[in-house]
């Protein structure tokens, strides 16, 4: 019996917190058109299914009405409740969804996040739309190269959620999605701190590579930590680390990941651009002929024929030196050279430019 009081208590309480949610409505400050209830078919533990509207929830359960505007019940996750379907999950994220398959992610961004705050009552429901939402918005926001936005959206109710509420597939990203967070936000440790991580010690002939070698890992996230080091490097002034790391970012981003591969190509321009080397009135060939290369390659291969107009000049393709004849082309061409020579007609020694001579003809040969 002290144990039913005692259940009966905390579930008061749990019914108190999430109607109190729902009355004040949890996101009002971030946004004031939020949603008070959503249509839903709540699974319970004993594995019946309710249909009704969800009104609320939190950490420790949802506020589930079975009539609209009524008071709810209170379910407990780990008691009462077991899943949650919303009726219209999938209609109030189509447009958005769309826009970001088509790489549309300025319009993404805007309707992911609009989504994520107008239903926050749904951001403690397992694998919910609203806390989905708000992972594709960050994610639209990386994509931009807005990085220095995503850290104010971490703090989001859909944002908090994310490692709890969604499924596995999306915990890769999100916790890379954290040190965009930190890399936008200039904070650098965390974000040293995870590469250093990733990386496989170097020792011997290999310490005097400018890139390092990284444990194994899926090329989504290699790209990724390549261009975070390249602005590590560029930021403490180790500028050709960070082109060996901006060329092997776009070497392997050109058709998976075309934000990053312009972006890194945009980078390795500017460092090559300020390249005392190539400000002489006479620039080094080797120099030039590099700057020339990557701005020729960014503006025919990667930017359909665009280029900032700092680098226009250098967009040509370069000139490049022939290399030395190997043996078996030299072998070739002095086998050719005797074989001309033995194709030469016999002058019998006369001088070049003189008539051939011709033999008297014995008598009695009639002349032709």
């Amino acid at each position: 019996m002290k144990n039913t009081s005692i259940f009966s208590l905390a579930n008061a309480v749990l019914v108190s917190a999430l109607a109190a949610g729902a009355m004040l409505g949890t996101a009002a400050a971030q946004q004031p058109a939020n949603t008070n209830e959503l249509s839903a078919m709540l699974l319970t533990a004993d594995n019946k299914r309710q249909r009704g509207f969800v009104q609320n929830s939190n950490e420790n359960g949802v506020l589930f009405s079975l009539v609209q505007g009524a008071p709810g019940k209170g379910y407990r996750w780990d008691t009462e409740a077991k899943a949650v379907a919303f009726d219209d999950a999938d209609e109030i994220m189509r447009e958005a969804r769309a826009a970001f398959l088509q790489g549309n992610y300025e319009s993404a961004a805007e309707q992911f996040a609009t989504i994520a705050d107008q239903y926050v009552i749904a951001a403690y429901v397992p694998s919910n739309f609203a806390t989905e939402a708000r992972y594709y918005h960050i994610e639209s926001l990386r994509l931009l190269g807005r990085w220095d936005e995503i850290a104010p959206v971490l703090d989001t109710p859909t944002a908090v959620t994310i490692p709890t509420k969604l499924s596995e597939y999306y915990q890769p990203q999100f916790k890379m999605n954290q040190l965009w967070a930190a890399l936008g936000a200039g904070n650098l440790d965390p974000v040293k701190a995870e590469i250093q991580s990733r990386q496989i010690p170097q020792t011997g002939a290999a310490k005097l590579l400018n890139s390092p070698a990284y444990t194994q890992m899926p090329t989504r996230e290699l790209v990724q930590v390549t261009f975070m080091n390249a602005k590590v490097n560029e930021a403490a002034g180790e500028l050709d680390k960070a082109l060996a790391d901006y060329y092997r970012t776009f070497s392997f981003t050109y058709a998976s990941d075309r934000t990053l591969a312009d972006l890194s190509m945009q980078a390795a321009l500017a460092i090559q651009a300020k390249n005392p080397a190539l400000q002489e009135e006479e620039p080094s060939p080797a120099i030039l002929r590099q700057m020339q290369s990557l701005a020729f390659l960014y503006k025919n291969a990667f930017n359909q024929g665009a280029i900032d107009s700092a680098y226009e000049a250098f967009a040509v393709k370069p000139d490049l030196p022939k290399p030395p004849p190997t043996k078996k082309e030299e072998g070739a061409e002095k086998a050719g050279d005797g074989d001309a020579a033995a194709a030469e007609p016999a002058t019998g020694g006369e001088k070049k430019g003189e008539p051939a001579k011709t033999e008297p003809k014995p008598d009695g040969e009639k002349k032709e």
